[in-house]
């Protein structure tokens, strides 16, 4: 309805946040941009905004765009301000930190009000927010100059009080897509100004002043990728945020403005200036004195910048990068992390407390690297690669991870499952499979000096699968030749393990029965490649490319099939342990910022060997390293292993232990390694020889476990 003739509303004051702000104040410099009419609806949308108190008449366009959007102030829901991304941190078990990870890239650590630097949080007032202890949430002048730009079609500015500009950076921080967010943020219309405004108003009320303020701070952004004030204070000047001093400050308040346009390492003339405004405003204020802004104008700007390390190409992790690869496939593949994955990926906050053991990753990488040097290399002129696992016994403990190449973008992990961003195909083992047939004769009772006569080759038939058929087939032969043709005679199971007598070892498997000796293999925890049971096939039988399960395949005691060098180190500690098989694990413990632990994985540890048949299996391999095919390569004190060359020399390996660590080392050529072998010279070279036959399990392998055994920590 009209106003009454003669009655004219006099607004002299409009209650806003308890503070009384005069007419001249509010409407200064918007004289010719609206109309009286325009001007009073403006002034009752910004009462009503706040206070709901008056109502107003719906005149003309202005009129009734104010009128709506005051209504929707007013009926507005508060959605609650999302849990901000913090940064997680992954440590080794000395409590280094092997690396940071950022939730959607996003590097912040927050800090409390007494950990920044006093003239930090003058700086920020003086220059973005001067009245902050004196308004509410709006600063009801700027806002409304604000809502005339968006009527005019003008970009929205100005009038952001720190609460406002508190709520918009959360907004964007606690966004799925922090990047779209922003980017909608900069284009705010109206009704997004007005829905951060009431955000604002809630948060004024929740919080003190000091929260407040210390929260602006934790959020807002300074260019290159540092979100809130300790992350910046360590990026551009390598100090805590409570370290700053006033010109570091000044610089850095004078950033939130525009981040990229004031950045002190790209355009340090402007960041310059820049602190020099602030200097000045903090002057103006009264916040320091002519004598200090004078000195700090003075100071030259001193950069001492620091990269952001993220994830496991930082260079914290530059010496275990693989194993920090590994710790995060497997919380991102296995369930039990599920919990802990989704917040990684989303709030962060986490302190992943991992088994690496410094020492031992340490003797690792300097082991394959120097055996097998990355290529292009004189001393690995075939390009070979190596891996090498180690394990804790009776903890399932996975105490380093090496491969021979660096990592980054694609690189693969060779000493694990495929699922873990291992290799697509795995390794064989050769014959450091005839563990399993080792183990399941002596649990049947087949002593030491079991003795069987065999010929230097010979054809083999009359395996039975678990299922009772013939395995490989019906009518299925198995042909094989020992390494030498000397290799002939009657041999003892103590010598045969020794020595790595095929033909015996393929007797011995007939003997104790092919579907026991994978049931065996299967109880220490070996499986494909992939993860798959080895009493499964893979893929689809009958068609091209299947794989039969293991229990079908005769050649299974000589390493035939892939697997990967975490599983066989898995299966060696299980004997080290004295029968106790645990499952490798590479996290002990994750704990949210509030000191809640979230779930993991756990080892699983149980018995699946008796410590007699335990210690049996020790007693004889330890041969290997006296007597056997690596004789030579011993540690100086008690430890145990297997060679293993698989046909063709396509891969060699070697398992070795000592009561209180396992190694597992897997060498080939990791382009073609089932037809570019290392039979021959350049490929059957390493750092000690090149050796004319090939490369067999006690060359590059033997010797990588030997000079990481010699380095580790053993007890």
């Amino acid at each position: 309805m009209p106003w009454p003739a003669g009655s004219h509303p006099t607004v002299t004051a409009l209650a806003v946040c308890h503070k009384a702000y005069p007419v001249s104040v509010l409407t200064s410099g918007l004289s010719g941009k609206i109309g009286v009419v325009g001007r009073l609806a403006l002034l009752s949308a910004a009462s009503g905004v706040l206070v709901a108190a008056l109502v107003i008449p719906a005149v003309g366009v202005t009129g009734i765009a104010v009128r709506n959007e005051a209504n929707k102030f007013n009926t507005l829901s508060t959605p609650e301000l999302g849990q901000l991304p913090v940064r997680s941190q992954i440590l080794d078990d000395a409590g280094n930190v092997l690396a940071y990870y950022y939730p959607r890239g996003i590097d912040r650590v927050p800090v409390a009000f007494s950990q920044i630097a006093p003239v930090m949080r003058r700086a920020i007032v003086a220059i973005e927010d001067s009245r902050f202890y004196q308004h509410g949430a709006i600063d009801l002048k700027g806002t409304i100059r604000a809502f005339v730009n968006d009527f005019e079609h003008k970009p929205i500015q100005g009038g952001s009080t720190l609460a406002q500009q508190y709520v918009k950076n959360v907004l964007i921080l606690s966004a799925a897509d922090p990047q779209k967010e922003a980017a909608s943020a900069t284009g705010q219309t109206l009704s997004r100004k007005i829905r951060e405004l009431r955000m604002a108003v809630v948060a004024e009320h929740k919080m003190s002043k000091e929260s407040l303020l210390a929260g602006y701070l934790n959020v807002a952004y300074f260019g290159n990728q540092s979100y809130g004030i300790q992350v910046a204070a360590q990026h551009y000047f390598g100090v805590p945020a409570a370290a700053l001093t006033l010109p570091q400050a000044a610089l850095l308040a004078g950033m939130v403005e525009n981040p990229a346009r004031y950045d002190p390492s790209l355009n340090p003339t402007l960041s310059e200036h820049r602190r020099n405004v602030v200097l000045a405003r903090m002057l103006q204020v009264g916040d320091i004195t002519k004598a200090q802004e004078k000195q700090a104008e003075a100071t030259p700007v001193s950069l001492h910048i620091s990269q952001q390390q993220t994830g496991c190409t930082s260079d914290s992790a530059a010496q275990a990068a693989f194993y920090c690869d590994y710790t995060l496939a497997v919380m991102q593949h296995d369930a039990a992390f599920s919990k802990a994955w989704n917040q990684l990926q989303g709030k962060g906050g986490l302190t992943i407390y991992t088994t690496l053991d410094p020492t031992d990753q340490h003797a690792a990488n300097n082991a394959v690297n120097y055996m097998l040097p990355p290529p292009p290399s004189a001393d690995n002129p075939g390009a070979d690669a190596a891996a090498e696992v180690l394990i804790q016994p009776g903890t399932g403990y996975v105490r380093a991870i090496a491969n021979d190449r660096p990592y980054g973008n694609g690189a693969v992990d060779y000493a694990v499952d495929s699922v873990y961003n291992g290799s697509p195909d795995g390794v064989q083992t050769g014959s450091s499979s005839k563990i399993f047939t080792l183990l399941t004769a002596l649990e049947q009772g087949v002593p030491f000096g079991y003795v069987q006569t065999v010929p230097a080759a010979t054809t083999i038939t009359g395996y039975t699968n678990c299922a009772g058929g013939p395995a490989g087939g019906p009518g299925g032969s198995y042909q094989l030749i020992n390494d030498s043709p000397s290799e002939k005679g009657p041999y003892t199971l103590y010598l045969a393990t020794a020595a790595s007598v095929n033909i015996y070892f393929a007797e011995l498997e007939k003997k104790v029965g092919l579907c026991n000796v994978v049931h065996m293999a299967a109880s220490l925890g070996d499986h494909w490649w992939n993860g798959q049971s080895l009493l499964q096939g893979i893929g689809t039988p009958g068609t091209k490319g299947y794989i039969p399960p293991a229990d079908d395949d005769p050649s299974f005691t000589l390493g035939s099939i892939n697997v990967s060098p975490m599983t066989m180190a898995a299966a060696y500690a299980t004997v080290a342990s004295r029968g106790i098989y645990c499952h490798p694990v590479a996290i002990t413990k994750i704990v949210e910022g509030s000191g809640t632990q979230l779930p993991v994985e756990s080892a699983g540890c149980h018995r699946v060997l008796s410590t007699d048949v335990a210690d049996a299996a020790s007693y004889v391999l330890q041969s290997v390293l006296t007597i056997g095919t690596a004789g030579g390569l011993g540690i100086g004190r008690p430890a145990a292993g297997k060679t293993g060359t698989s046909d063709n020399f396509a891969y060699a390996a070697f398992g070795g232990y000592t009561p209180d660590l396992t190694g597992y080392v897997s060498v080939f050529y990791p382009l073609k390694p089932n037809t570019d072998t290392m039979q021959f010279y350049p490929r059957s070279c390493y750092r000690v020889q090149c050796d004319p036959a090939g490369m067999f399990g006690a060359d590059a392998p033997a010797h990588i476990w030997q000079m990481t055994f010699l380095h580790a920590k053993l007890a």
